[in-house]
């Protein structure tokens, strides 16, 4: 199984290079001055947790910014992204983003970086980007309900990459007819290789045939993590009105991550397009899991399938998502037992997440949007599902 997705990789970028190509406009500029908002709220009528406690899916070593939805009318987020020009091919990008329920709605700054980019000729481009920005070789490494067609992340988006990979580094993408082709290196302060290092590639490929355009992208992390913890509940997250804490448990080792993403979109009429994607990623990690001074190897290696389906026609849109991650870890040691039921590790029943999401959108027009959503799922020994009902503001300024 840990060779499956990089020959599907290379099996996907070797194919179809006989048709027509995208390439992205040389003529549209990098950064554009101006400000865009975007806020998500919605009610839910039911939560992932039915007690005041960490959330945890069992299985899964979870981090970073995964906390769980909230019953009742929420916020989900809100982000401002604000975009200065020195030129149209070079600029800054600063972002702030809150996030609501769990004691916390104060806006926080997130991301702040710049950007120079170089034309080389009518289709080729070089871009470097530095400082505090979002991982972009694959779709869930930095997830936001107000810039997502769901108003919930992905069991990927939560499990792989702690629903926020944010990190200080740089980034250099190039860009050449259909092709961009990607690298980041970065400091590591960020889930999931807090204290270590980590470094992406990814290439992308975008091309049409007839009324059909399709985009295929693989991508790779390797990370390195130094006594990386579960930090979701440091300082005080709230659950009603108990406040909840996280456990002394802490990771070092080695971090490898591997996937692919396919999209096909089908223009079915003049007012009507068809969208299916895949997902496809592997996460593996190897090293050391201490807890309350017990110590056990861990090895583990993480699967996840990811498929969805849309119709749009006109301001209507019906979707569909189904999610599945098989979660196969091996802890050893004289302490493993107690180390496993003592972390999210341990996973009695071997019981793996899986979840399906139908939604109905109603796009009134570029600055609202109205979603519908059933969701039922799997996670560990909770089997439930929720209706969600909520709305979409966004704002561009100038």
């Amino acid at each position: 199984m840990r060779r499956s997705i990089p020959a599907l990789i290379i099996g996907l970028l070797t194919s179809q290079t006989g048709l027509s190509h995208e390439a992205e406009s040389a003529a549209k500029p990098l950064v554009t001055t101006g400000l865009s908002v975007y806020l998500s709220y919605s009610y839910r009528d039911k939560s992932y947790l039915e007690t005041d406690g960490e959330w945890q899916i069992p299985g899964a070593l979870m981090g970073g910014e995964a906390l769980p939805v909230e019953d009742d009318a929420a916020l989900d987020d809100a982000t401002a992204d604000y975009q200065y020009a020195f030129s149209p091919n070079n600029g800054i990008q600063l972002s702030a983003e809150a996030h609501g329920g769990h004691g916390e709605t104060e806006f926080k700054f997130a991301h702040y970086w710049y950007l120079h980019q170089w034309q080389l000729d009518d289709t080729k481009k070089l871009r470097i980007e530095a400082g505090r920005m979002a991982g972009i070789f694959t779709r869930g490494a930095n997830w936001h309900a107000s810039q997502d067609e769901y108003s919930e992340a992905s069991l990927t988006s939560d499990i792989f990459w702690g629903r926020s990979l944010v990190d200080t580094g740089i980034r250099g993408s190039y860009f050449s007819g259909p092709w961009t082709l990607g690298l980041g290196l970065w400091q590591g302060h960020s889930w999931l290789a807090d204290n270590g290092n980590a470094g992406d590639v990814f290439a992308k490929y975008q091309g049409n045939f007839n009324s059909v355009n399709y985009t295929i992208n693989a991508w790779l992390l390797a990370a390195e993590a130094d006594t990386r913890r579960d930090t979701r509940y440091f300082g005080g997250h709230t659950h009603g009105d108990v406040v909840v804490t996280s456990s002394d448990a802490n990771f070092s080792g080695d971090i490898q991550a591997y996937g692919v993403d396919a999209e096909i979109s089908i223009a079915t009429s003049t007012a009507s397009q068809l969208l299916f994607n895949i997902n496809l990623a592997q996460l593996e990690q190897d090293g050391d899991v201490i807890e309350s001074q017990r110590s056990a190897q861990l090895d583990s290696n993480y699967l996840s399938t990811q498929a969805g389906i849309s119709w749009r026609r006109l301001q209507h849109e019906l979707a569909a998502r189904y999610e599945y991650i098989n979660l196969d870890n091996t802890l050893s040691g004289s302490a493993a037992t107690l180390v496993g039921r003592n972390t999210s590790l341990d996973n009695p029943n071997s019981v793996d997440p899986e979840r399906s999401t139908l939604s109905y959108r109603y796009h009134h027009n570029d600055n609202l949007s109205i979603r519908l959503e059933w969701v039922d799922e799997t996670l560990g020994d909770l089997q439930q599902d929720r209706w969600i009902a909520g709305f979409v503001l966004r704002g561009f300024f100038e």
